[in-house]
């Protein structure tokens, strides 16, 4: 693919499609998809299953991977890209003190992305973030004044992002998605997996009666001693003993999974980046922009692609071939295919970053922030709190 076909596509198509056929390691077909909270009290876990029209038939389909889950796989590829060296993506960052022993947060990283709440309790340059020159001229972006953003947080402008503690109301900002991917698995038929840990000591229940140890002690528990008056509990509750086998509905078997990712460029084109030098350069400043934005989601779908589809445990897919690339034009008959590699995405968004800058429009510097007393004692507090669920559990 060259410059001028993304150029052509962002200009007058209509999406930009990336398609991936995909099988799953086992012979089977087995795999795990996410389970979310159950729809009943006490029912089995939920798993997204439902009917849908693939290649012109109803089909039986299990959400594998869906468009929140694939959006942070994107940001988590942009961000070891930039880690790695191998992409200058301009990254807003909260540090600690040293001695907190946490580590540098980038907003690639946070729920609600540059909006997060957090930021608001993390300092730049010893003002509150949001009170800050970049602060504030993030908090004012809208699709319509987008270049603050494509400066600071490019991929929140394909990822969508709504400023939901700005309070504003209505007013506040609200960036429409405009990558999606979702990855489904075919023919899907629910499978109820047992689970059953042993326990080779084979401590029993009626050993004995446990207690919390003394916090100075360095110990988990004591035996209760036969004249204690603290209310004993069970050897399971501190993990000793086997757990019994539980059949519930948590996998499925399928045929096939595939990926499907849609960049839209009708969306891009309602992105505008005012500020240039020249009001007769704005069109083609805004038009270097929306296909910068095209080249940064080609180049985060395809290197997720390289780094490999193992979704999590006991959900590993392969590739049946190479990612296969559509623009699609302003209907279904003009359609053009391409394959593309994490290197050759990465030229082509050089070039998209390079035709930007005749225009003025470039990636800024890294903002690197500083979280407050507030932010600090949260982050201290839940640790502490996170140790005593732990042990509990």
């Amino acid at each position: 693919m060259k410059i001028e076909d993304l150029q052509n596509a962002v200009h007058s198509g209509s999406v930009i499609r990336l398609l991936v056929d995909l099988s799953p390691m086992t012979p089977d077909g087995l795999v795990y998809p996410p389970t979310y909270a159950a729809l009943e009290r006490n029912g089995p876990p939920h798993i997204d299953m439902r009917k849908a029209w693939v290649d012109g038939s109803l089909r039986d389909i299990v959400v594998l991977d869906s468009v929140q889950s694939q959006a942070n796989r994107i940001e988590h590829a942009l961000l070891e890209a930039k880690r790695a060296g191998r992409l200058a993506y301009p990254d807003i960052s909260i540090s600690f003190p040293a001695e907190s022993g946490e580590p540098i947060y980038s907003v690639l990283q946070l729920s609600h992305r540059v909006f997060d709440v957090s930021l608001a309790c993390a300092k730049h340059q010893g003002a509150p973030f949001f009170e800050s020159a970049i602060g504030k001229a993030i908090r004012q972006s809208r699709p319509t004044d987008a270049t603050t953003l494509f400066q600071q947080a490019p991929a929140t402008l394909l990822l969508g992002a709504w400023d939901s503690h700005g309070g504003g109301g209505p007013l506040v900002a609200k960036l429409p998605r405009l990558l999606t991917s979702e990855i489904i698995g075919l023919d899907a038929v629910s499978v109820s997996v047992s689970a059953m840990k042993s326990d080779p000591m084979d401590i029993r229940k009626s050993a004995a009666e446990l207690i919390d140890a003394a916090p100075e002690s360095g110990r988990v528990f004591e035996i209760k001693p036969a004249n204690s008056k603290s209310k004993g509990r069970k050897p399971s509750e501190f993990g000793f003993g086997s757990v019994p086998s539980v059949d519930k509905p948590r996998a499925a078997s399928i045929s096939l999974a595939r990926q499907t990712s849609l960049v839209s460029c009708s969306g891009l084109r309602q992105l505008s980046f005012p500020g240039g030098d020249s009001e007769s350069t704005a069109a083609q400043r805004d038009q270097s922009g929306r296909v910068a934005l095209a080249a940064l989601g080609l180049y985060g779908l395809i290197a997720q692609n390289e780094s490999g589809y193992r979704l999590r445990s006991r959900c590993e897919l392969v590739p049946l071939r190479e990612a296969r690339v559509e623009l699609v034009g302003r209907t279904l008959e003009e359609v053009r295919v391409f394959s593309l590699s994490a290197d050759e995405a990465a030229l082509l968004l050089q070039e998209a970053l390079k035709d930007a800058e005749r225009y003025g429009l470039k990636w800024g510097q890294d903002v690197q922030l500083e979280a407050d007393d507030r932010l600090m004692t949260l982050v201290a507090r839940s640790r502490a709190a996170a140790q005593i669920v732990d042990a509990d559990d």
